[in-house]
């Protein structure tokens, strides 16, 4: 995981709430999951004779933090968590065939007990067509495979919740009034399709399963880039 990736996800967010999307009053819910909507996991997303199901949490440095719960003081700085966040789980989960759901979520302790809020992104229209990137550049913290499998997804929309001034303050500075623990849906008006690198691996020691997700571009990448995210499980 690479700490770059961090500030461009915070900012591509931001950008994306306050100047494409609108705010869906009549989709305000409460009877949700605890980690909000879409955080459910369900079906399997195949292709390039690959599976992809289930939640995966986000590694940070090559670690498997217990429960995916993230406290590193550096993580936590570079992920611009609002005021008061003491830890954070940021996952990759699978809601079905053809959808996806990335979800931050942040904490006021550092077992990942409290939830004080979260920003979930779903995305839809999910294709793996079969074609394969080779000659990857592996690196280091993790090593990547270096072969993958193209994947291509369209935005969906936002689940946003905050509990506490600090996380409410958060979506106000970008321009979002939201009710304290009541969770606001936000469809994407805009969508834009991502191009992108996806596959598994494995780590040594490690007896998880990761996962390689390459970033969002206009075009397929041909390379792993530092602002890809590794997840495990």
């Amino acid at each position: 995981m690479k700490n770059i990736l961090q500030i461009i996800l915070i900012t591509f967010f931001t950008f994306a709430i306050s100047s494409c999307a609108k705010k869906d009053d009549s989709k305000t819910a409460t009877a949700i999951p605890a980690t909000g909507t879409g955080t459910t996991a369900s079906g399997t997303i195949s292709g390039a004779a690959q599976e992809w199901t289930g939640l995966y949490n986000m590694s940070w440095s090559g670690a498997e933090p217990s429960g995916g719960c993230i406290d590193n003081s550096t993580a936590l700085t570079l992920m611009s968590v609002p005021t008061g966040t003491v830890a954070f789980k940021k996952q990759f989960i699978v809601t079905s065939s053809t959808k996806f759901t990335n979800s931050m979520q942040w904490y006021s302790d550092t077992t990942c007990s409290t939830l004080t809020g979260y920003f979930n992104t779903g995305y839809n229209g999910v294709e793996v067509p079969g074609s394969v990137a080779m000659s990857l550049t592996a690196g280091s913290g993790p090593t990547k495979p270096t072969t993958a499998a193209h994947i291509k997804y369209t935005e969906e929309g936002y689940g946003l919740m905050g509990n506490t001034d600090g996380t409410l303050a958060y979506f106000a500075n970008i321009g979002l009034t939201l009710t304290s623990g009541t969770e606001m849906l936000i469809e994407e008006e805009r969508p834009s399709t991502c191009y992108s690198l996806i596959n598994h691996g494995t780590q040594s020691g490690s007896d998880s399963t990761y996962l390689f997700f390459g970033y969002c571009s206009t075009s397929y990448p041909t390379d792993w880039h530092s602002t890809d995210t590794v997840y495990w499980k």
